[in-house]
């Protein structure tokens, strides 16, 4: 097992067990995310860090403060209206439990309840001690409010200490990264940090566009107390995927509950599907787009993960702890896997999606692929780019004895027959004959094929592997092809190119040849010795080489003119 597989279950282990310590702490993290740029922004009004720090944590603290109160209100008021409801309520309620004897759902019901008898009997009540004395009934009333409050108190304390000296904990992390890693670790902090900002501040904003067009909408729709609800769904909503139907079933209930007929409930749920459907398939992706920089399968398993970790609280913060997993997996290579699992950069590049699919024989897909390729950088970009890459990646596998030979025929097959059934226009005018010989193999020719697709029409004749001397020059002369281009794809490109380049030179000293060793950064040295061979130009890309072939068809072509006057 790699160590930093071990390494992860073992933090993974600490964080499980050390989850009442730790658990304050992340809240107090995403809070000093939250709150950091507006400490920032009053010192640069020219407030010290102390005033600055103090001013917004008591302005957010009143803000919660201020937001509990409402809520508290908001929900004795409902409580002590709930008598005024209990006619409707107890009628729905006996329409549901009690069906009519003589309807099928009576029926039902009632074969249930006996099958429930049966296979439960009716226990002894379990006899419950009441407090000895008023300090017990007040510790056992106070007990479970007791762990809450201290978390709280915590997170407060935790989050102010944090904006007071946030410098001097960054400072001290970047320490245990170690000073050889300073630029690796400051640059995570600061993508992690503004990230995570960034989510919240976003969040903040859709929930606000749900939470208040909610809250007005329930309010004249009639269902009572729509600032309590509004307030929920402001806040319910930062919990992922669960919050926001727990902040509409709640009214949904009650409009259920009190209305006279259906209409109160059916308008509070269109107004909630409205809402949330605009701001799923709308609003969230505008704002968010790829700036939270994970993939919604990731963001699920994260979910998932931080619930079972630290429950509900770790609901809450699963999406902003991923984030900051996933910008460590980004910057440091040893943990590289967590950025290809839970980011949303291709992990794979144009030319290797390209040759999956024509592995995997899926050519409608990597068709489909270059088209949009050559829609946005245009067929020479796309050739060169994206095609010819790929021809050198089969040529690779083929010479590794990692492709089969059916496996491979489908890949040429069908690579072929893409680039010629590329939707682009033929380049301009009718210039003079052209060569195009394969180097060596299928691959060679595969990418001689492509060239011949950015040459004038009808002015490219393209041979098929292997290309034997004789019959070029023979081919050659029949069609007045005032230039040849070898074509060669690596690995071997320079040794196959050389071998043919000498072979020609030696069957006809006056042909124009030029070397396309498609891709490949050949050093000065490989150059020097293919001219020396007798390479007229030697160039890396299918664009350089069309140009190439016109300058010297057209330099030979003038030539044959001056001689004959």
């Amino acid at each position: 097992m790699p160590a930093s597989v071990l390494g992860l279950l073992v933090v993974a282990a600490v964080l499980y067990f050390a989850k009442e310590v730790l658990l304050p702490l992340a809240l107090a993290i995403l809070l000093a995310f939250l709150l950091a740029p507006l400490v920032e922004r009053l010192e640069r009004w020219k407030l010290g860090r102390v005033a600055a720090t103090l001013i917004i944590a008591l302005l957010a603290l009143g803000v919660v403060v201020s937001i509990g109160t409402v809520a508290g209100t908001q929900a004795v008021s409902l409580a002590a209206k709930l008598p005024e409801y209990r006619h409707s309520i107890a009628q729905k309620i006996r329409a549901l439990r009690v069906p009519k004897q003589n309807s099928d759902l009576g029926k039902a019901a009632k074969a249930l309840k006996d099958i429930e008898k049966e296979a439960h009997p009716e226990k002894p009540l379990p006899v419950k001690e009441t407090p000895g004395s008023a300090l017990e009934e007040v510790a056992q009333i106070a007990a479970p409010l007791g762990k809450p409050l201290a978390m709280a108190l915590a997170v407060i304390v935790f989050t102010i200490l944090m904006l007071l000296d946030r410098e001097n904990m960054r400072e001290r992390l970047i320490a245990l990264a170690g000073s050889r890693r300073l630029n690796v670790t400051t640059r995570a902090m600061a993508e992690a940090s503004a990230r995570v900002s960034r989510y919240l501040a976003m969040l903040m904003v859709v929930n606000a566009c749900f939470g208040i067009p909610f809250g007005i909408a329930l309010y004249f729709i009639g269902v009572p107390n729509a600032l309590l609800f509004g307030l929920l769904g402001l806040l319910l909503r930062f919990v992922p995927y669960v919050g926001v139907w727990v902040a509409a079933a709640l009214p949904i209930a009650l409009a259920f509950a009190i209305g006279e007929g259906w209409s109160m409930a059916l308008w509070t749920i269109g107004v909630f599907l409205a809402l949330e459907l605009v701001l799923a398939y709308v609003v969230e992706p505008w704002l968010y787009g790829k700036s939270v920089g994970l993939t919604p399968i990731a963001i699920i398993a994260a979910v998932l993960f931080w619930t079972w970790l630290w429950g509900p609280a770790g609901l809450l913060l699963a999406t902003p702890l991923t984030v900051c997993v996933a910008v460590v997996g980004r910057h440091i290579p040893e943990l590289g896997y967590l950025n290809v699992l839970l980011g949303v950069e291709p992990v794979l590049s144009d030319e290797e999606r390209f040759y999956q699919r024509l592995l995997a024989l899926d050519d409608e897909e990597a068709a489909e692929l270059m088209e949009k390729t050559v829609a946005a950088q245009g067929l020479a970009a796309a050739l060169d780019k994206v095609f010819v890459p790929s021809l050198a990646l089969a040529a690779r596998d083929r010479g590794r004895n990692l492709l089969e030979p059916a496996r491979e025929r489908f890949i040429y097959d069908h690579a072929e027959a893409i680039v010629e059934d590329l939707d682009a226009p033929p380049a301009s005018g009718h210039g003079p004959a052209v060569c195009l010989v394969p180097a060596h193999d299928r691959a060679d020719g595969v990418a001689a094929a492509a060239l011949a697709r950015l040459m004038p029409e009808d002015s490219a004749h393209v041979f098929s592997p292997p290309a034997m001397v004789a019959e070029v020059s023979e081919t050659a002369a029949r069609r007045g092809c005032k230039a040849v281009c070898i074509s060669a794809v690596p690995p071997q490109a320079a040794a196959h190119a050389a071998a043919l380049t000498r072979r020609l030179r030696r069957h006809d000293a006056d042909l124009r040849i030029v070397v396309g060793l498609w891709g490949v950064e050949a050093p000065a040295s490989a150059k020097e010795r293919l001219a020396k061979l007798g390479a007229d130009a030697v160039v890396m890309h299918l664009s350089e080489a069309a140009e190439a072939l016109r300058q010297l068809a057209s330099a030979g072509r003038a030539k044959e003119v001056k001689a004959v006057r």
